[in-house]
């Protein structure tokens, strides 16, 4: 029980770091809250025994880092699809609800490659979030979990906020 609790206060801080960043306007810093995200995420996943977890988030650290240098290409998207699917794969334990955090992050990973604009990012955070979230209340971290359907309202508060400015700057 003391895992489960300090595993939720971890997760805490890392909802922070998402709201921030689904917050964001510069593609950029978005991805640097995510890294920031990620390397707290590793942590409280270690209290709930989330392999899977904890080797998609690694992963996806070093993707946003390369994203954030601008050093991301077609050819790494593959390589860390392939990455996150072997190590996600090997190490599940949560059996198909482990799959979870593998299937968001290479659906992250593909739109992170193709998407430029700060919509198309915005849109796979929220398909992101939404797929974490559901693989958060699996494994009982219920504050990741609640944080999570809350960041992805945000989220669609902030798309229709920029859709907005969009048509009114277009009048």
């Amino acid at each position: 029980m003391n895992r489960i609790l300090l595993g939720n206060l971890i997760s805490f801080l890392a909802s922070l770091a998402l709201t921030a960043g689904c917050l964001m306007k510069d593609p950029k810093k978005v991805y640097v809250m995510q890294v920031t995200e990620n390397l707290i995420l590793v942590l409280s996943s270690v209290c709930f025994g989330s392999w899977s977890g904890i080797s998609t988030l690694l992963v996806s650290t070093a993707r946003n880092i390369l994203l954030v240098k601008g050093r991301f290409d077609k050819r790494l998207m593959y390589l860390f699809i392939v990455l996150v699917t072997v190590c996600g794969l090997a190490v599940n334990n949560k059996g198909w609800i482990g799959l979870l955090p593998v299937l968001a992050t290479v659906i992250l990973t593909v739109c992170n490659y193709y998407a430029r604009e700060i919509m198309a990012i915005k849109w796979s955070l929220f398909v992101n979030i939404v797929l974490w979230a559901i693989y958060f209340f699996a494994i009982w971290d219920v504050i990741s979990g609640i944080t999570q359907v809350v960041i992805a309202v945000v989220t669609l508060v902030s798309i229709g906020q920029m859709r907005l400015e969009k048509n009114e700057g277009e009048k």
